[in-house]
């Protein structure tokens, strides 16, 4: 049998859900002015517009067939990257980038791997991906350098994420980025502007030209709800992150798994948590004042679970007898019952799709790969009582 290479072998990782009535979601196509964006930064690197002057906004409206607003939408973006430069009375122009922002010489082999963190609101870090952060970390260093190339690591708070890279920047030319756990479309058009490659790992954003590595946070939810369904529990609580402008898809998933199995949503159920040990006792003072009280609580990750059963049990609630809990993935929780993803292959995968970038900038249309999750059994979750 012929050997798949790591690449062929991530693709294969897409997520089957469950059964399900509901009908598939539709990716949203992009706009007529994102289009257009898309096609003019493709244009610009490639050097199609001689002497680097672009036709007139209604020439390049009547060749694309669409309207001159539009074009001036997307024109006016790259203006703010600094790809292109208007100039009055003489036309729209392409900015030639210094050097120091070009994309690598043939002598740079150094990628950046830049690491968000997310201060909680009394100064302690949440426990957002902490740990599996450490395991793709660890799989992108193994990659990189079996290709021989040098991943230089940063780590900075996710408002700080701009200012590490303009520091990084002015220290060394980069050939590409992995954005790790962060997405604010405002730093990422910056970097484009500048030419350099983009993979974000565990996160996606859709831009133009970048490509993403993920877990499958939905279809996770969905199974973690389906098992606590096929154990009898009707009342299934979630504990998911508060900052669900970052990760929607776990709640999302959750929810669709209530639907999946014919159980009503009930809003009091869905508990919003900062990712502290502040947080997750917040979490237990809610629960336990629900009535009626759900049998089960899903957890956003491995780390909130396990808080979450310590502050149970100094409440004299018993794991699983009274509650049963379920983690989303993380730290290693002895006896947890949990999923997980294979995160060191999530970092892996993202350094071979950054150097496939880096290698051929425009050839390929940017991929999203997604990482399935499996259920971990074990002793935090029970039958329901009858």
């Amino acid at each position: 049998m012929a050997k798949r290479s790591a690449k062929s072998d991530a693709k294969l990782l897409s997520f089957t859900p469950p059964p399900s009535s509901d009908m598939p979601r539709l990716d949203r196509p992009l706009s007529l002015s994102a289009q257009v964006e898309r096609l003019l930064r493709q244009s610009i690197a490639e050097g199609r517009f001689a002497g680097g002057k672009l036709p007139t906004e209604i020439e390049l409206a009547e060749q694309l067939g669409v309207s001159r607003e539009t074009v001036r939408l997307a024109a006016e973006v790259l203006q703010r990257e600094g790809l292109l430069v208007k100039i009055r009375r003489k036309g729209t122009f392409t900015r030639e980038q210094p050097r120091t922002m070009q994309l690598r010489g043939p002598e740079s082999t150094v990628l950046a791997f830049l690491q968000a963190t997310y201060p909680g609101s009394l100064g302690a870090e949440e426990a957002v991906t902490s740990e599996i952060n450490a395991l793709m970390l660890h799989g992108a260093v193994a990659e990189a350098g079996t290709a021989g190339w040098e991943l230089l690591v940063r780590e900075a708070a996710s408002e700080q994420m701009r200012p590490a890279f303009e520091r990084l920047k002015q220290k060394v030319v980069l050939s590409g980025i992995i954005f790790a756990s962060f997405g604010e479309e405002k730093l990422l058009r910056r970097v484009m502007g500048l030419g350099i490659p983009i993979v974000l790992l565990d996160h996606v954003a859709h831009l133009p030209q970048i490509s993403s590595v993920g877990e499958d946070s939905t279809g996770a939810a969905r199974t973690a709800v389906q098992h606590l369904v096929e154990l009898g529990h009707r009342r299934i609580a979630i504990a998911y992150w508060r900052r669900t402008d970052l990760n929607p898809w776990r709640l999302e998933g959750y929810r669709t798994g209530l639907r999946d199995a014919g159980i009503a949503r009930k809003r009091s159920w869905e508990i919003p948590a900062e990712l502290t040990e502040r947080g997750a006792k917040l979490v237990v003072k809610q629960f336990l004042d629900l009535s009626p009280r759900p049998t089960a609580i899903y957890c956003f990750n491995n780390t909130l679970a396990h808080r979450i059963i310590t502050a149970f049990r100094a409440q004299s609630i018993r794991i699983p007898e009274d509650i049963s809990v379920l983690g989303g993935g993380g730290e290693e929780v002895g006896d947890l019952t949990c999923h997980q993803a294979d995160w060191q292959q999530m970092g892996r995968q993202a350094v071979q799709l950054l150097m496939s970038r880096v290698d051929s900038p425009s050839a390929k249309e940017p991929e999203q790969l997604l990482f399935p999750h499996q259920l971990r059994a074990g002793t935090t979750t029970g039958r329901a009582e009858a």
